[in-house]
């Protein structure tokens, strides 16, 4: 028998969109900032090669932190938006799922390095099990984080994920320059981070409800359509860097990692503007502010992708160094994929709130498998430019059937085509002059 799906109950009346998306783009740009301040720490102190080593340890957390997800940092906002009262039990069930998730991809991890050492080839025993040590921690506070989305307390959403970063970098400045930090102390500051940060967001949210195992698989069963949409959409730029060390080396892995993460920091703005529509879609189940949405960020975050390309290379070179400088031709690979993801993470979104229908779900699997098809078939042998341009081409075509299927649900391909005067409009808006 298939469940019911539960009824928006009548709520509040939302802060405006634009409220809540420059509250959140404030937030994500501060933290964003710190994360590059870290970022081009690590890399100046440890060195291409370290750096590597750092960032195949972290981008594994990241990958397990993704698998052990679940779906449930979807699941929680729509419950929470559609079903207030749920709210204990919601946060409840996130801490059990947490520590019993995160327990068990500490053991897949460890696993890793017998069952496939070149995937973390160069690690130590010690640096892995450091490495992921933090996953439950992580897991917790992304869980937590979620409820505040869905109760739309966005400064405290945002203000705890701003205090963690300046405290990560706080703490890596003191490692390095008192302390001589290398790769291990550099993970540790990391694991450790991630744990404190899920132990302040107990405290904000006030934990005072019991598990509910009923509730738990409601949100599992939808969590996990939303979940492969999710998963797949980070490991296909994450699951480039594992192969770029394994087929290529740790050098090669270090140059692609900064590549990484200013990727990471365009997709900011199209990210922030579809978690904030994402609730307000729960709650309403409308395509109309949607498509809107997408028509305007369609032009403006082309204008943003487009303006990074004359300042890319000084930048990397700036920040990080003359050793960097075969960053910036992988950066230039993975662009089209950048602007491609910012713009189905808008579409992603939406259909969270519609309950994320299977196809929706099923067309991720098409992207992963057209990356690593890329990947297997021409990276051994090859440059690292090979894993950008993997991802950059899985993007394009999860754009194309992520467009497909929202010119659906729409009536036609019309309502995705962008109109001048309202990207002016939506500019105006934005800056509170509409």
């Amino acid at each position: 028998m298939s469940e019911k799906v539960p009824t928006p109950t009548s709520t509040p009346a939302p802060a405006r969109l634009r409220t809540d998306v420059f509250l959140t783009l404030g937030g994500k740009a501060v933290s964003l900032a710190f994360g590059l301040l870290i970022v081009v720490l690590i890399a100046r102190e440890l060195g291409p090669t370290r750096q590597g080593l750092f960032a195949v340890g972290f981008s594994l957390s990241l990958v397990l932190i993704h698998l052990g997800g679940l779906g449930v940092t979807t699941a929680n906002p729509y419950f929470v938006a559609r079903e207030p009262e749920q709210r204990p039990r919601v946060v409840a069930n996130s801490l059990w799922l947490a520590l019993a998730l995160g327990a068990v991809l500490v053991g897949v991890g460890l696993a890793l390095k017998l069952v496939v050492p070149a995937v973390v080839e160069g690690l130590t025993w010690g640096q892995l099990l450091i490495a992921v040590a933090g996953i439950p921690g992580a897991l917790a506070a992304l869980f937590l984080q979620s409820v505040l989305l869905g109760e739309g307390r966005m400064v405290a959403y945002n203000a705890v994920e701003v205090a963690q970063f300046a405290a990560t970098l706080a703490a890596l400045a003191v490692g390095f320059w008192a302390f001589g930090f290398g790769v291990t102390g550099a993970l540790a500051v990391v694991s450790a981070s991630r744990i404190v940060s899920a132990l302040v967001y107990v405290c904000v949210l006030r934990v005072r409800g019991r598990p509910d195992a009923r509730l738990a698989r409601r949100m599992l069963a939808y969590g996990f359509r939303a979940y492969v949409a999710i998963l797949v959409s980070f490991l296909v730029i994450r699951i480039d860097l594992l192969l770029v060390n394994g087929y290529l080396g740790a050098r090669q892995a270090g140059l692609y990692s900064v590549a990484a993460t200013i990727a990471d920091g365009m997709y900011v703005l199209p990210a922030v503007v579809g978690l904030n529509l994402f609730p307000r879609v729960a709650r309403s189940g409308e395509s109309g502010e949607t498509a809107e949405v997408f028509r305007s960020v369609a032009v403006l975050y082309l204008l943003v992708c487009l303006a990074t390309v004359p300042f890319a290379g000084p930048g990397i070179r700036l920040l990080f160094g003359e050793r960097f400088d075969g960053s910036v031709s992988l950066y230039y690979w993975l662009l089209p994929g950048i602007y491609c993801l910012g713009l189905l993470t808008i579409l992603s979104h939406h259909f969270a709130g519609r309950g994320y229908p299977r196809e929706a779900a099923a067309v991720w699997i098409v992207g992963l498998a057209v990356n690593l098809a890329v990947n297997f078939a021409f990276l051994p042998g090859q440059g690292a430019w090979v894993a950008s341009l993997a991802s950059s081409i899985a993007y394009a075509v999860l754009l194309g059937l992520h467009v497909r299927l929202f010119a659906r649900e729409v009536g036609g391909y019309g309502a995705l085509r962008p109109r001048p005067r309202e990207v002016v409009g939506f500019v105006r808006t934005a800056f509170g002059r509409g």
